[in-house]
């Protein structure tokens, strides 16, 4: 099986892009984009961030207004766990620190962070690809209809 997928690979870490499937019992699936934060490090924490369709297709936005106009874009997605609000940001900017510019990717997600920068053409690109999988992955899973005789 062939699966859409994009990592950008940094200094001392990366993130990988791809179609991702949301099961829930007694709800059909639904297509989804995953984000998997890395640290190149053994055993360093890896940080998912599952978004949907939609939600790639702002992100394609943001990315594009951040090449052209600079600065930097959120996305927040905040949820309730049996130990209490989980907060996670996934960031998109473009810099120019220490005499040095570029673009990245961050995610942060209560005191853990990692940050991903990107050449301009991988900045691009994870935008176009995000906007690719934005209308790939919009489907819900039909139940099938009871054949019986």
């Amino acid at each position: 099986m062939k699966v859409p997928q994009f990592t950008i690979y940094a200094k001392s870490a990366g993130v990988e892009i791809s179609s991702y499937e949301k099961r829930q019992e007694g709800k059909p699936h639904e297509g989804r984009i995953s984000f998997r934060f890395f640290k190149m490090e053994s055993k360093a924490q890896q940080i998912r961030f599952v978004a949907e369709p939609w939600e790639c297709f702002d992100l394609f936005r943001r990315i594009n207004k951040v090449y052209r106009d600079g600065g930097k874009e959120t996305l927040t997605h905040k949820f309730e766990s049996k130990d209490g609000e989980i907060v996670t940001k996934l960031t998109v900017e473009k810099y120019d620190r220490n005499n040095k510019a570029g673009y990245a990717l961050i995610i942060q997600r209560g005191d853990d962070s990692i940050n991903v920068s990107a050449t301009e053409a991988h900045f691009l690109y994870a935008g176009e690809f995000l906007r690719h999988l934005s209308l790939t992955q919009a489907w819900v899973e039909e139940k099938e209809a009871n054949t019986q005789k």
